[in-house]
């Protein structure tokens, strides 16, 4: 894998994974710095979005570092993501938006009543595709949504219809800064154990904290884990445009335990086992933001006691069979972006408008190298 290869230890991969936790279908032509600043994105300041001085280069120095160690790690036809390479599976399901939404969050797709198809990749964060699901780990599930009308703020022909939500099984990141992100991933692939040594000094003791907790996780089951969006989107336009933030959780508390002896894929497993015997359910929920909170921030969590999450659509993952030869080929070649949304679900703060062009370089090297549309 990408960083596998790599002789700064296990550490080093698993800490790397949980930054591009956020990356789960790293996505788009590796263009020059000057094709990077045309496509970056403006800051809100109705919202509170503050450009970082060089925030572009900084994405465009992530761009590189990321496009050399794919290339140098992998040969035509083989590429795979930087993170979440290891999916448990994508699956089909509806997404259906309740009819009584709470006041003021009737925007973009969540319109009362309205329903999409949907598909939904569920991974491990690490790096390594044939890594153990028992490792501590971040896990990523990202929802697509189809024949959703209206313009993109980034698509494709072929996916006009599409609008994606990208979320992970922590309510926090542990990096805001632009020029910090670009750093982090140098001295991850710099083989020099100094500068690996001076990473928590990068990220901060928050960062840092953060970046533990995220690699300590194990769960059972991953139709049954909570997940969070980290970082802020818009909500709806114009004057009443407004900060949120998603998340998901089960409809209801699950019975899945980790086995005694767990196999390297009992996540897979698990979810085999849960839709062989019937239909999944979970919720889609959005927090409104705390007033002091800053769209900047994506290492503090908004308070749940201030302002709780409120449920607004319905995830039913039918009773399937996807654990086939085509599905997980068609689920590997999959790309997801939060980027790939209506105007009224924009994504906030440095990470997001790095995330703009880093997802669409890579995805497009990982497609352009496999020889894949």
């Amino acid at each position: 894998m990408p960083f596998g290869k790599r002789r700064t230890g296990a550490g080093g991969y698993r800490l790397c994974a949980t930054i591009l936790a956020l990356l789960p279908a790293l996505s788009v032509n590796v263009g020059a710095a000057e094709s990077t600043e045309h496509q970056y994105p403006k800051a809100d300041a109705y919202l509170g979005e503050v450009i970082q001085t060089d925030e572009w280069h900084s994405a465009q120095r992530l761009i590189n570092t990321l496009e050399e160690k794919i290339r140098s790690t992998y040969g035509p036809g083989g590429a795979r993501r930087d993170a979440h390479p290891k999916a448990h599976g994508c699956v089909a399901a509806d997404f259906a938006i309740n009819d009584d939404l709470p006041p003021g969050l009737a925007h973009g797709v969540f319109q009362p009543g309205a329903a999409y198809r949907a598909k939904i990749r569920f991974s491990n964060g690490s790096p390594n595709a044939t890594g153990d699901d028992i490792t501590g780990d971040t896990r990523g599930m990202a929802i697509k949504l189809y024949d959703v009308p209206g313009e993109k703020l980034f698509t494709s022909a072929d996916r006009a219809d599409q609008q994606d939500f990208i979320l992970i099984s922590s309510p926090v990141f542990f990096i805001n800064d632009a020029d910090d992100y670009a750093s982090f991933f140098e001295r991850v692939d710099s083989d020099s154990v100094l500068k690996m040594l001076k990473i928590p000094f990068l990220l901060g003791w928050q960062g840092s904290w953060n970046a533990y907790r995220m690699l300590s996780q194990t769960i059972a089951n991953p139709l049954e884990t909570r997940y969070w969006s980290v970082v802020p989107y818009q909500l709806g336009l114009g004057q009443e445009r407004q900060a949120v933030k998603y998340s998901v959780r089960a409809c209801n508390e699950g019975s899945s335990t980790i086995p005694d002896d767990p196999d390297s894929n009992y996540l897979r497993a698990a979810m085999v086992r849960t839709l062989d015997a019937g239909p999944a359910c979970m919720e889609f929920m959005i927090q409104p933001r705390i007033a002091e909170m800053s769209v900047e921030d994506s290492i503090s969590r908004w308070s749940e006691d201030e302002a709780p999450f409120q449920p607004v659509a319905k995830l039913t993952i039918h009773q399937q069979v996807f654990d086939t030869a085509d599905q997980n080929s068609a689920c590997e070649n999959e790309s997801y972006n939060p980027w790939q949304a209506l105007p009224a679900h924009k994504p906030l703060g440095a990470v997001s408008r790095i995330r703009r062009v880093v997802y669409e370089a890579i995805s497009d090297l990982r497609h352009g190298m496999n020889g894949v549309e």
